[in-house]
């Protein structure tokens, strides 16, 4: 289980975790959650430092749990991303539809119901880590950009949640560290 510890701040909390030698392999992870003063953003640090023998090599990803307002996952919904979606895995429902760049709800989601769709179509470069959410009904929005390209990229959704889920790839040599920062800004949807 390794050990954690956690160092809180005024607008911030750390998170350290580090595990001992085994098999060759040891790190300690770190991810410091911040919260930008005056500014309606968030940002997550992270850093992996290899303090094995062996080199680590591993995807990380966020789930983005998205519940806004409460509400419920309804058509009005849209996420956005700057390529193309490419299917790798298509939805096995009627309530969720990719469209282009898009991902919209176009039905209400039945109570139990849950489906997960994999998309491609990203490049290389870390710009395409850049996930806009649209809630026309909250009238609300959030926008995800990551400093490292994605590696891979699931859509999970429930009547409660819905979850762009945004991987990166990792390889860290021993005695190196890899870090990348996610940024979450939020705003206000203009009025209709």
């Amino acid at each position: 289980p390794g050990q954690w510890r956690i160092i809180r701040g005024r607008a911030r909390v750390q998170f350290i975790h580090s595990i001992r030698p085994a098999n060759g392999y040891a790190y300690e992870y770190r991810k410091t959650v911040r919260l930008v003063r005056q500014k309606p953003q968030m940002v997550i640090d992270h850093t992996l430092i290899n303090t094995g023998s062996k080199t680590i090599e591993t995807d990380q990803y966020n789930h983005n749990f998205f519940v806004i307002d409460g509400l419920p996952v309804t058509p009005g919904i849209r996420v956005i991303f700057p390529f193309e979606l490419e299917t790798v895995r298509e939805f096995q429902a009627d309530f969720v539809e990719k469209r282009g760049k898009t991902i919209e709800f176009v039905k209400e989601i039945p109570e139990g119901a849950s489906t997960i769709g994999e998309f491609r179509g990203f490049s290389s470069r870390a710009s395409d880590y850049d996930i806009r959410v649209e809630h026309e009904p909250a009238r609300a929005g959030v926008r995800i950009r990551g400093s490292l390209p994605l590696s891979r990229l699931v859509f999970w959704c429930m009547r409660r949640t819905f979850c762009p889920e945004p991987y990166v790839h990792l390889t860290v040599p021993p005695g190196r560290r890899v870090s990348w920062r996610l940024t979450y800004d939020f705003f206000s949807l203009p009025q209709r």
